[in-house]
């Protein structure tokens, strides 16, 4: 399968970088108000983090220290060119490789006997409405998407979710659909 599947922080950050040198604080802001977040739910806590981890590694280098006020000092980064071939790998790497097996859902399926089966029925009809509201979202986020196709496949991986789910909650709890 490869080394372990990039990590989505240290990707977007070098991707924003990539752009401009930016401070921690300021790729919040734009991961914020852009509606990026949605897209790249990176841990706010973990930016600075990955600046240290990025920087250390010689993918980024400080630019600038600045003030405004009394506010704390804050350190401008910059992409280097160590940097722009380690977003270019890691692209490399998430156009390549499948996403990761790891979901919660997969260890629910596992201890499937740990709950009652009324109750996993009650959880895949809230499952259902949860996907189903996800898709309407999405209908709204066209326009705020970096790129249409990051919609386009995240509708089609709901609907796959929707029509698996819809699946399981016609099977009898063994993956056994219902004769009629």
């Amino acid at each position: 399968m490869g080394e372990r599947s990039p990590s989505l922080s240290r990707m977007v950050i070098l991707w924003l970088l990539s752009e401009g040198p930016l401070h921690g604080y300021k790729i919040k802001r734009i991961l914020e108000d852009e509606g990026l977040g949605f897209w790249f739910p990176v841990d706010y806590a973990s930016i600075y983090t990955v600046l240290r981890t990025l920087a250390k590694g010689g993918q980024i280098k400080a630019v600038a220290v600045e003030r405004e006020g009394q506010r704390p000092e804050r350190t401008r980064f910059k992409i280097t060119r160590e940097g722009r071939q380690h977003l270019a790998q890691l692209l490399e790497q998430a156009w390549r490789e499948p996403r990761g097996l790891a979901d919660p859902l997969q260890l629910a399926l596992a201890a499937r006997s740990e709950l009652a089966e009324d109750r996993i029925q009650e959880l895949l009809a809230e499952r259902i409405a949860s996907l189903r509201t996800r898709l309407e979202s999405l209908e709204g986020l066209t326009r705020s998407a970096p790129a249409p196709e990051m919609v386009d496949r995240q509708k089609a991986l709901t609907e796959a979710e929707l029509g698996w789910a819809q699946t399981q909650l016609r099977s009898d709890g063994n993956g056994h659909r219902p004769t009629t």
